[in-house]
């Protein structure tokens, strides 16, 4: 590959670094010159057939109205719940388990958001939780923040287990055949089973990286968002953070163990918050006075949980919190009931042969977690008794926010796809990311178990899901682990960290959870808070493998 090529493989990084995080564009900006030079870069230089970036371009868009109608669905439950001042119920429930704002971000984020996570995936826990801090008075950059740290961990086991049993699946498989045939067979011939084995190293990894997570996002609560700017108003927490996140962990290691890779997050997170919230409403582990000082909070928060809220009635706990709890049973239900599962995806509307090309694509109109959305918000409606004016005030005020979203979405994914499909090219290269995760392999194997992770970070940053950059690159784990002597399944683990850490920072979940917020445009603010984050989980991960590994 010469630097032409290296420099054209690495436009997409590039772009969305200089455009959206140091010259702090907002996406809805940063994202179409990012597409723009990832073509031009695509056509140029890596000779990639234009056929075949154009008909990119629409497998992208039509790719990009899944997480669209989650994104509008999000937005639509929120305004829903704001005019028809369910809100305040909500928030004086929460403050009823605890006033300190950190304990509702553990409560929330990790635990409530890992139950959505393992129920749903595709980014929906962000969408929901950020939100559900704003309504509770923690400003609305903040909340996307630590929403999105917080959504890490539970991924690897992320709608039933997707990216384990489908990503890694699908990742080993080339030209027909799997690349762990021999792994697969020393696990009694089934993939399930050999998945479960690499689930067993990740989340043995994670009972020390993943059970400090919910320490990490008060930390970053207290420390970047706090009047005092003071990472020691985290620490003040540590024990009841510690427990929050073995609270978690430690179920799912033993799910995972005795019963494989599907329902970890799901039973872990229900497990967690029959531990936690409990001490939490005891005030056990925690100081005697709550936490919640943040820095110009009613600034920030104030067109998101003040402007003009109608306060119409005061609702029970169960009737404010019903739309949640709707939508998680869908989720749920969805995802494990075969009839109604086969019954939703028989909705889904495909696009095959792309422009004369073999690209395809496809919307899940039913399967979607938006559409559970808006169904919960018509059920809001009913149950709340909301006036015409609130209704229509909910409508248009979610239409209203999702131009930017759109714009961001409808060049970003286009991109990922560009990137993606450029080994149709006249060149006789690889596809991008296969060749510069080559390069990365043939010089950097000696150190492979900290660059893995890192591998496994930029699929997730640049497809936004922690499935598709495990079918990107659980063959080239596979194979680098081959070369250098190191465990199959460790390797694989990692690369699943990576993703999962990944999802901290990827430009689809930070679009979606700025959007919620009422930030659209702040997108570079969000990434350069949680990019640390992400690097140092991969970096923590690592360092346990070599550890475990004897590198």
């Amino acid at each position: 590959m010469t630097t032409l090529q290296l420099i054209a493989s690495l436009t997409p990084i590039i772009s969305v670094m200089v455009f959206l995080v140091l010259l702090k564009l907002p996406a809805s900006k940063a994202m179409p010159i990012s597409m723009v030079a990832t073509g031009l870069a695509a056509i140029f230089i890596w000779q990639m057939d234009t056929r075949m970036l154009a008909a990119s371009i629409v497998e992208g868009l039509l790719s990009a109205l899944t997480p669209l109608t989650i994104i509008f669905g999000a937005v639509f439950l929120l305004n829903t719940l704001k005019y028809s001042g369910a809100m305040d119920t909500i928030r004086a429930g929460f403050t009823s388990i605890s006033a300190d704002a950190r304990v509702q971000v553990i409560i929330i984020c990790w635990l409530f958001g890992s139950f959505i996570e393992g129920s749903a995936g595709f980014g929906t826990p962000a969408a929901i939780g950020a939100p559900l801090l704003v309504l509770l008075g923690v400003p609305p950059i903040a909340a996307a923040v630590v929403a999105l740290i917080a959504d890490s961990t539970s991924v690897s086991f992320g709608a039933i287990g997707l990216p384990v049993l489908f990503g890694m699946e699908q990742g080993l498989i080339q030209n027909g055949v799997s690349m762990a045939t021999e792994q697969i067979t020393a696990h009694g011939g089934n993939f399930a089973n050999y998945a479960q084995f690499i689930a067993m190293h990740i989340i043995t990894i994670d009972l020390i990286t993943g059970s400090l997570i919910p320490l990490v996002v008060v930390c970053v609560l207290t420390g970047f968002f706090g009047k005092n700017k003071s990472f020691k108003e985290g620490l003040q927490i540590w024990k009841f953070a510690l427990l929050a996140g073995f609270a978690f962990t430690i179920p799912a290691w033993l799910i995972n163990y005795l019963a494989g890779p599907e329902f970890p997050s799901v039973i872990g997170a229900l497990i967690g918050m029959a531990v936690v919230i409990p001490v939490a409403q005891k005030g056990w582990l925690l100081p005697i006075t709550p936490w919640n000082d943040f820095a110009d909070n009613e600034q920030l928060s104030q067109d998101i949980t003040t402007e003009d809220k109608p306060v119409e009635a005061r609702f029970s706990q169960i009737a404010a919190w019903s739309p949640y709890i709707i939508m998680a049973a869908l989720l749920v239900l969805s995802r494990i009931v075969t009839p109604f599962k086969t019954w939703l995806t028989g909705f889904n509307i495909s696009w095959t042969g792309l422009l004369g090309t073999e690209l395809k694509a496809s919307f899940a109109t039913f399967y979607a977690p938006g559409i559970f959305f808006i169904l919960v918000c018509v059920v809001g409606f009913i149950l709340f008794r909301m006036k015409p004016k609130a209704i229509k005030q909910s409508i248009t005020v979610s239409c209203g926010s999702m131009l930017p979203t759109i714009i961001s979405l409808g060049a970003s994914v286009p991109m990922v796809k560009i990137f993606l499909n450029s080994g149709a090219n006249s060149a006789g290269l690889q596809s991008m990311p296969v060749a510069l995760a080559d390069l990365l392999a043939n010089t950097m194997g000696s150190v492979w178990a900290w660059v893995s992770p890192i591998v496994g970070i930029f699929g997730a940053f640049l497809s936004g899901s922690a499935t598709f950059s495990n079918m990107m690159f659980s063959g080239l784990q596979y194979s680098v682990a081959d070369n250098i002597g190191m465990s199959h399944a460790l390797a694989l683990a990692l690369q699943g960290i990576g993703a999962n850490a990944g999802n901290m920072m990827c430009v689809m979940n930070v679009v979606a959870a700025a959007t919620v917020v009422g930030m659209a445009g702040r997108e570079s603010e969000i990434i350069r808070k949680t990019m640390p984050i992400s690097l140092g989980y991969a970096l923590v991960a690592g360092t346990i493998a070599v550890i475990w590994g004897g590198f």
